[in-house]
């Protein structure tokens, strides 16, 4: 809980190696020395467990996947994003379904009876709108499967892909302006060999937001030293690492309502039960 002394910043630092909680504790650290606050990072080991930290006050200001935002509802307010695709080169990331290079699955069709590996149940790209969309396809997520399996992280997930533990798998992948995949979560991998087998459309960017009950100023300490960070040659490399991109945009991005809206025809026709 943060005090006058001290605040505590939560976000879900993905599996060990990728280097993020160090890049993560560069900037906490650079941020305590700015606004003269002891800014400590407190982990998550789900996004589910990350809302429940958020919920029951552990965490006063945090970076929220979508789904994780949409869920807490007025429990936070936004500060602000990390926009992916500002410089109008790339369209941001997008929901996908990935297979293994030599695949012979080579169309939604071909998903029945596969195994499925999924990043979290509350990842918007790894689980709910590859879920979503496959049902406004016609395809019934819940059937359509042999089986379904949870891998943690985007960059876990793939792996699993690879290893031959699924079929295929959920994650983000980003294109350009002409809409061609150009990257995903298999591009830091070394090796890594996928094809897409369909994207979704864009994913909103997640969100740094702050307890609605926590003092409005004890937020903004923390956003406006990140927004100072994106401007300071020596810390720029840090966010980007960070939180995969360099560039925030005050409030809320675009895309969150269709969001809502695509979680309540969900909710509505079972598609999670």
């Amino acid at each position: 809980m943060s005090s006058l002394s001290r605040i505590v910043f939560g976000l879900v630092v993905p599996s060990a190696g990728s280097g993020k909680g160090e890049r993560v504790d560069m900037l906490t650290d650079w941020i305590t020395q700015r606004i003269g606050i002891s800014v400590e990072r407190r982990d998550a080991a789900s996004y589910e467990a990350l809302a429940n930290d958020v919920r029951e006050g552990r965490i006063d200001v945090a970076w929220l996947p979508p789904i994780v935002y949409v869920r807490l509802g007025d429990v936070v307010r936004p500060l602000g994003s990390i926009v992916r695709g500002a410089d109008g080169k790339s369209r941001g990331y997008e929901a996908a379904l990935v297979v293994q290079a030599s695949s012979k699955i080579r169309s939604i069709d071909g998903l029945r009876g596969m195994r499925a590996g999924w990043v979290d149940r509350w990842s918007a790209a790894g689980f709910v709108l590859p879920r979503v969309k496959l049902a406004l396809l016609g395809v019934d997520p819940r059937t359509v499967f042999r089986t379904e399996t949870f891998h943690g992280s985007h960059r876990s997930a793939i792996k699993a892909l690879l290893a031959g533990a699924c079929d295929v798998a959920g994650t983000y992948a980003s294109a350009d302006a002409e809409g061609n995949v150009t990257q995903g979560a298999w591009s830091e991998i070394e090796g890594a060999e996928v094809r897409v087998l369909a994207t979704f459309g864009a994913i909103p960017p997640d969100v740094f937001a702050v307890r609605t009950v926590v003092a409005e100023k004890v937020g903004y300490k923390v956003y406006d030293a990140l927004k100072a960070a994106a401007t300071e040659d020596g810390m720029r490399a840090s966010l980007r690492e960070a939180f995969g991109g360099d560039e925030i945009v005050d409030g809320l991005a675009p895309g969150y309502e269709s969001l809502k809206k695509a979680l309540e025809m969900a909710a509505a026709r079972g598609i999670f039960d």
